[in-house]
């Protein structure tokens, strides 16, 4: 276990300044929050689909949701299982992922004193591809539909 966190650490080290977001993500009522290291980074535009997802956090959390979806807020099967072992460190391994416009990742933690803990972040890859917010604020914006006034007829 020594070694798998310190080989995790030279990771996050030699990946910071390429790859590496920090967030800060927030419980229910008026927590200061926690934060989370991604990779690949929130909104990130990647050459190529990630072999895995990595996160890092400031203390020890267990990650209780782990699950990634497509545009079409379809399921991904990331092959995720419960492990009750707190811990800083995740590494999860990504099945190929076909070309889409953007993938979303979903997680929770529970804190040391139960407190559950969400976050998400996106990403997007390819050649072509647009950062996963340039779709993310499309459907934000509403639609504006003229209606005729037929009191002017």
């Amino acid at each position: 276990m020594r070694i798998f966190s310190l080989l995790f650490t030279f990771l996050l080290v030699t990946s910071a300044s390429q790859s590496l977001a920090q967030h800060q993500m927030h419980g229910g009522g008026d927590e200061p929050g926690i934060s989370v290291s991604t990779m690949p980074m929130a909104d990130e535009v990647l050459a190529k689909a990630p072999d895995e997802i990595m996160m890092h956090f400031q203390e020890q959390f267990t990650l209780v949701k782990l699950v990634m979806k497509n545009p079409d807020n379809e399921f991904i099967d990331i092959n995720f299982r419960f492990d009750p072992t707190p811990g800083m460190h995740m590494v999860h391994a990504v099945p190929e992922l076909e070309p889409d416009d953007y993938y979303e990742v979903e997680w929770a933690v529970l804190s040391s004193d139960g407190e559950l803990i969400r976050g998400n972040f996106h990403f997007s890859f390819g050649e072509d591809a647009r950062p996963p917010s340039y779709y993310l604020e499309q459907m934000d914006m509403p639609l504006h539909i003229m209606a005729p006034d037929y009191r002017l007829l």
